[in-house]
């Protein structure tokens, strides 16, 4: 079950690696047309801001999602210097337990966000809710914590190190 798991994270981790560049270059590619239009025609696309700020919304979830797939998230690494062997794995376990549980807590909190969001019924722009655009925020922290989860339930039952060279990609 576990092999079939981590080949169905791989798959995803490439398809979002793929959205990750999809959604750059729209980001950079629309910005650019939005400088183009208002510097040299006086004149940009409406809604094109909120778009851009929310697009970076998503590139910044799901880019903290690959990292931490990749095990390259943000840490502060100088207690695992300074540990044992043993120490550093029980030290990476605690370490991806509570980022597990933060990650599901932040999941809950942004679910009844945009539960709230859509009931309110506000439109960003068009005929696009709010909602829709910040349904990432549940769904980034959603596949956060299935990673940690993951990396728990593979480092335990490998008798790997949880934070320092269990890392799954």
């Amino acid at each position: 079950m576990l092999g079939k798991w981590t080949a169905l994270s791989r798959w995803y981790g490439t398809l979002e690696k793929w959205v990750l560049v999809g959604l750059v270059l729209f980001l950079t590619g629309f910005s650019l047309l939005q400088i183009v239009l208002r510097n040299f025609f006086s004149m940009g696309i409406v809604w094109g801001d909120t778009l851009l700020r929310h697009i970076v919304l998503w590139v910044s979830l799901l880019g903290t999602a690959r990292a931490t797939a990749e095990n390259k998230h943000i840490a502060i690494d100088i207690l695992p210097r300074l540990l044992p062997g043993a120490g550093k794995t029980v030290l990476g376990l605690v370490t991806d337990l509570f980022s597990f549980l933060v990650s599901l807590l932040l999941c809950y909190e942004s679910w009844v966000f945009v539960i709230n969001e859509k009931g309110a019924g506000n439109f960003a722009f068009s005929s696009v809710p709010y909602w829709w655009l910040e349904a990432i925020f549940p769904f980034g922290f959603a596949v956060m914590s299935l990673r940690y989860a993951h990396r728990l339930i593979f480092c335990l039952s490998s008798g790997r190190n949880g934070g320092q060279t269990c890392k799954l990609s």
